[in-house]
């Protein structure tokens, strides 16, 4: 979600100021965050994140990546963008952050604003249905690719 020639420079930030502020990139937020549009306040976490936080990790090949906790374990998070439809287990000492504040569409908001809340619950709350339409997309992609291409070349 964040470029990774920023590699160490949001830990150091977090380390000096408490906090970091970017722009969000990639669509695994979606439909919450959208690229080069919106801005996330990135903080320290202050002990034990809850589910339907968002944490920020730094991936093993160095991607900062921004997912919602959707489970809370013993060592582990188990997290997920919410465009995503696939469970990341990350250690808990991998959490480098969490998110606290964001401009969506020019307008503030904090995690703790009662519209986010019912959004993040929500979201999560309809995932099993998301999963399932989802699941489709694949194929019903591939038939109308074809079928697209044969009238293309109908046509020329």
């Amino acid at each position: 979600m964040f470029d990774i020639r920023q590699a160490g420079l949001i830990e150091r930030e977090l380390d000096r100021y408490g906090s970091y502020a970017s722009v969000t990139r990639g669509v695994s937020m979606r439909p919450l965050f959208k690229t080069d549009r919106d801005m996330v306040i990135i903080s320290k976490p202050e002990g034990e994140l809850r589910p339907l936080d968002v944490a920020l990790y730094r991936s093993r090949s160095g991607m900062y990546t921004l997912h919602r906790v959707i489970r809370v374990k013993e060592n582990e998070y188990i997290i997920r963008g919410d465009n995503t439809f696939v469970k990341e287990h990350i250690a808990k000492e991998r959490i480098i952050g969490v998110l606290t504040e964001f401009n969506r569409k020019g307008k503030h908001h904090t995690v703790n604003d009662r519209s986010y809340r019912i959004y993040s619950f929500f979201w999560n709350f309809i995932y099993p249905l998301r999963y399932v339409l989802h699941l489709p997309r694949p194929i019903l992609g591939a038939i109308y690719r074809r079928l697209f291409k044969r009238k293309n070349k109908v046509s020329e």
